[in-house]
């Protein structure tokens, strides 16, 4: 199961990179251009819930680091500590759009980042459910 979730892990972070720091096919929504007050870009989400185009972005900022949060304490036990996977996501994320402040059509959104850390500690929130969820079966199931 390691051996998979690293794997799975390693595929993901190079996607992720091509994702979001290529320039030569922008990607759609591209539409706040260096934001560095936190917040601003959420409020902006909030006021358009009833549009897909900004629940595409939300969702997608959302689901970018998830698989850390999800897969990263399976294939790194010394992530097994969620402040751990919070940190590693804190510098994925910051390490991105400081980057993407050099990569032609792309921009650096603070709000990326604070969304991109909640992605991770939803993929850990869920792994640690699924883990209690099969802790709880097993012990059933011995009585």
């Amino acid at each position: 199961m390691r051996l998979l979730a690293t794997l799975v892990l390693a595929v993901w972070l190079v996607a992720t990179l091509v994702l979001t720091l290529q320039s030569a096919y922008p990607l759609p929504g591209q539409v706040v251009h260096g934001n560095l007050i936190p917040f601003h870009t959420l409020v902006i989400y909030v006021d358009n819930l009833g549009s897909w185009f900004w629940i595409r972005n939300a969702l997608g900022n959302l689901g970018l680091l998830l698989p850390l949060g999800l897969l990263g304490p399976i294939a790194f036990p010394a992530l097994e500590r969620w402040w751990r996977i919070a940190l590693l996501a804190l510098l994925i994320s910051t390490a991105i759009e400081l980057t993407q402040l050099l990569v032609p059509d792309r921009s650096a959104d603070i709000d990326d980042v604070i969304v991109n850390v909640a992605g991770a500690m939803l993929g850990y929130v869920v792994l640690s459910l699924a883990r209690l969820m099969w802790r709880g079966s097993r012990a059933r199931s011995r009585r």
